[in-house]
């Protein structure tokens, strides 16, 4: 008998912690609080090649999405660090042919200067780098995925919103966040 108590104490905590973890899931909390500590150590490693490497004129297509507001997705050409071509493509078909915009149409009138993917202005390595470190400094909880390239330490993929664990008492969120990908970086 006097075993039995040990095991019943053992059973009881397993039961506890399973229960917590169905209704407010603590390891997806762990996993996203390591996710938010590697890019921290990421970043200044990203920016750094960056830097190093001084490119200032390149190319690269981003596609992003800021939920029901902009979905950028274009080809964007850099001089400078100044975006100076945009040839925007159509998230419906990637065999629809690109159309280059003009600049008084590289920012949304309403959202352009209020939301970071509303404004193709804002698509240079340097600002993208900037919105990472600002995101992580003033709202790290938001950042949901972050990747950058070894070769050149530009920002691959970027998630953030609103982070929210996946417990039955905290549902998961399938329009909580802004995201955008980066594909074909070519430094010219």
């Amino acid at each position: 008998m006097k075993n039995s108590k040990p095991r019943i104490i053992a059973i009881f905590l397993l039961l506890i912690g399973l229960i917590i973890q169905v209704l407010y899931d603590p390891i997806s909390s762990a996993r996203h609080a390591l996710l938010v500590s590697n890019t921290h150590a990421e970043l200044p490693l990203a920016r750094a090649k960056w830097e190093s490497l001084g490119i200032t004129d390149y190319t690269f297509e981003i596609q992003g999405d800021a939920r029901s507001i902009c979905q950028p997705y274009a080809m964007i050409e850099v001089r400078n660090n100044f975006v100076v071509k945009v040839e925007a493509k159509d998230f419906a078909s990637d065999d629809s042919p690109s159309k280059i915009l003009p600049p008084d149409r590289w920012a949304d009138s309403d959202w352009g200067e209020e939301v970071f993917l509303c404004s193709y202005f804002h698509f240079t390595m340097p600002q993208i780098l900037d919105l990472v470190e600002i995101t992580l400094q003033s709202f790290p909880s938001s950042i949901m995925q972050a990747d950058f390239d070894s070769a050149y330490g530009v920002v691959t993929d970027f998630k953030y919103g609103i982070y929210v664990g996946y417990g039955l008492l905290r549902p998961k969120l399938d329009n909580c966040c802004y995201e955008f990908h980066i594909r074909n970086f070519q430094p010219k």
